[in-house]
């Protein structure tokens, strides 16, 4: 899936993602993701890279936590719902529409990287993590969240777990999360390099044989930082965590 389609994709369904991250960031996770950014971060860390930041969760959680943040989404969809979210919590924050497979930044210019569900979106991941190393200074450190969205298409025992799941959502709090009914841009995930590869242990691998250090992954961040509706609707697959650092 090229650049251009993927940008018009989430542009397409960037209200729904703006409404879901709204009720984000009056919710107990700005302190749950709080916390857990401060344990993963450098110590020292000032400046951080928001990697595809959709309508900017984490933008705007950073720059309340006083780091200097600069967000980069492809979708200017998504980016009009960040502007909207960053003026009503009245942080500061440099957002950019740009390409995260070809970053314009110099090397080094970040103490840290984040990125939450974009990885499993990506075309060229390897391309995307060695950017990250390019941009990260020396003892930066990289920390992607992500899960193992697309496995149920390969798994049909999972599949039907999942909509089980789906359905006592639906029964449970009368729906379940679901994208605009109005995207009209093809989006393929059995397309996607990553949608039947199993993670985290993918990119920890890929990640050490890049040259990073002190690689690991947290396989079940579901408990510290979902609310019981997105573990019943989302619990066959875990959000997850991985940490790198540049050496």
């Amino acid at each position: 899936m090229d650049i251009e389609s993927m940008a018009r994709y989430w542009s397409q369904d960037a209200e729904n993602y703006g409404n879901i991250i709204q009720g984000e960031l009056a919710s107990f996770r700005v302190e749950a993701w709080q916390k857990l950014l401060r344990e993963k971060m450098p110590a020292d860390t000032n400046m951080v890279l928001d990697l595809g930041c959709g309508p900017a969760f984490f933008s705007i959680i950073l720059a309340k936590m006083g780091l200097e943040v600069t967000a980069v989404d492809c979708s200017e969809g998504m980016l009009a719902q960040a502007r909207q979210l960053i003026e009503m919590t009245g942080v500061s924050v440099d957002l950019q529409q740009m390409d995260i497979n070809q970053l314009d930044f110099a090397a080094g210019s970040f103490d840290a990287i984040v990125s939450r569900n974009v990885t499993w979106t990506l075309s060229n991941p390897w391309q995307v993590y060695d950017e990250c190393r390019r941009l990260l200074r020396t003892g930066g450190r990289l920390l992607l969240f992500d899960a193992n969205w697309n496995m149920p298409l390969y798994d049909e025992d999972m599949a039907r777990r999942a909509e089980d799941r789906r359905q006592e959502c639906l029964r449970q709090y009368g729906d379940a999360l679901e994208e605009a009914d109005d995207i009209t841009e093809p989006f393929d995930p059995l397309k996607l390099p990553l949608s039947g590869t199993k993670r985290p242990y993918w990119d920890v691998e890929l990640l050490r044989s890049m040259g990073f250090g002190e690689v690991h992954a947290e396989f079940d961040l579901t408990e510290r930082l979902w609310d019981e509706k997105e573990r019943l609707l989302y619990g066959e697959t875990p959000l997850f965590g991985v940490f790198a650092t540049k050496f």
